[in-house]
């Protein structure tokens, strides 16, 4: 069985990212041992809405959303690897290398400033979802199938003492 392999394209939309057009995507063949699936949101689940409220009331369509992420997305995944970081803002300084990595290889991107602010946007989400992601991993994940691996602001691994 032969399928094509979505791929996410940053550049797109002048760095705000958007999935790549069909004719770029690889095409693997069947049958497959594994299979990486990404997703920024992969894991999270709903959290109580008195907690969505206080952390960003614009969040509360996404909490409501996030109902029927599992039936659609995770109930697929057997195994997980968590990537755990410390401070969720140095993601900004994250995109900021990505986006200027874009801009310095002839694509398009967007500024410092454009960067500040989409990243200020998903942060709320991130200050809502990770910890519960942290402390009891997604809906239907197994602990014999979910590594956690904490990494620094650098992306290195942190080496449990």
């Amino acid at each position: 069985m032969k399928m094509k392999l979505p791929r996410y394209d940053k550049s797109a939309y002048n760095g705000r990212g958007d999935r790549a057009d069909p004719s770029v995507w690889p095409e693997v063949e069947g049958p497959l041992t594994v299979v990486l699936f990404e997703g920024w949101m992969l894991g999270f689940k709903p959290v109580p809405s008195e907690l969505v409220k206080t952390v960003d009331p614009q969040l509360e369509i996404v909490n409501k959303n996030l109902e029927a992420y599992y039936d659609a997305w995770d109930q697929f995944v057997k195994s997980w690897i968590i990537i755990k970081i410390e401070d969720p803002s140095c993601v900004y300084q994250w995109r900021l290398q990505a986006e200027i990595q874009m801009r310095e290889a002839g694509n398009p991107g967007m500024t410092d400033e454009e960067v500040l602010d989409f990243v200020s946007r998903y942060l709320p989400a991130y200050k809502a979802y990770l910890p519960t992601l942290y402390t009891e991993g997604p809906k239907g994940s197994v602990s014999e199938r979910t590594l956690v691996v904490e990494i620094d602001e650098g992306r290195n691994p942190i080496l449990a003492g």
